[in-house]
């Protein structure tokens, strides 16, 4: 079984987040049985059995038991730089990906203002998504890594990132809402200790409140779970 290393490792330098390099004959070997797809995916599996989908960059010229990833991919499998994997060309033809629900697993991954085409640019360059944990560089000029949680993938659990595609955003897992709602039943002036003999204005023991959620009942909340098309941004752009 090849062994396994991060790009750093490699002679030809960083090569791309989003896809390996393997052998240069295990490459023609898969390009040789592949005939119906036009990107050649893998199957990389740990020693303890966790599988990832994943796409092929090339070849490469080092070491022929050698197969070079994106860290991420180690941090994914739970595998060290030299550990051993198994590697399966997937044959056969994947559906494509017709709907999604994606979940940022921080808020600042949204935050960035061409988040929307990053994450179409992103999956297309994947090529292939799986449900489970995603990483991906949503925008090229900052090369950091975002993390989401890809749930209710349709129709499958493996499928083809390209086409049109209904992507549900959905509130980070960090998100925290900066208001909420609150009633009293006492007013502030009854639930603090009166000095002695303090007197108190006539039919003015309670004070009434205007709940927050009354207040903000028309106030945006950022990806609150309604769908949208990916294609849809792509033609207002």
């Amino acid at each position: 079984m090849p062994t396994v290393y991060s790009y750093t490792y490699s002679s030809e330098g960083q090569g791309p987040w989003w896809g390996i390099r393997c052998p240069s004959e295990m490459y023609r070997s898969i390009v040789e049985k592949v005939t119906e797809m036009e990107r050649y995916f893998v199957y990389l599996t740990s020693v303890r059995g966790d599988t990832l989908a994943v796409a092929i960059e090339g070849p490469h010229s080092d070491d022929h038991d050698t197969v070079f990833v994106p860290e991420w991919i180690l941090s994914r499998l739970g595998i060290d730089e030299g550990d051993v994997i198994t590697i399966d060309p997937i044959l056969e033809v994947l559906a494509n990906a017709e709907l999604v629900r994606i979940q940022p697993i921080t808020v600042a991954s949204v935050e960035n203002p061409i988040f929307v085409e990053g994450l179409t640019q992103a999956l297309n360059q994947l090529g292939i998504v799986q449900e489970g944990l995603l990483s991906a560089i949503v925008d090229p000029s900052m090369p950091e890594l975002h993390e989401f949680l890809v749930e209710n993938l349709s129709p499958a659990k493996v499928c083809l990132a390209n086409g049109d595609l209904n992507v549900d955003l959905v509130s980070a897992v960090d998100y925290v809402e900066e208001f909420s709602s609150h009633e009293y039943s006492t007013s502030p002036m009854e639930e603090s200790k009166e000095r002695p003999d303090t007197p108190m204005p006539p039919d003015q023991t309670t004070v009434p409140l205007v709940p927050v959620s009354n207040v903000l009942s028309n106030a945006f909340v950022p990806f609150s779970g309604k769908g949208y098309c990916m294609s849809d941004y792509k033609k207002k752009a």
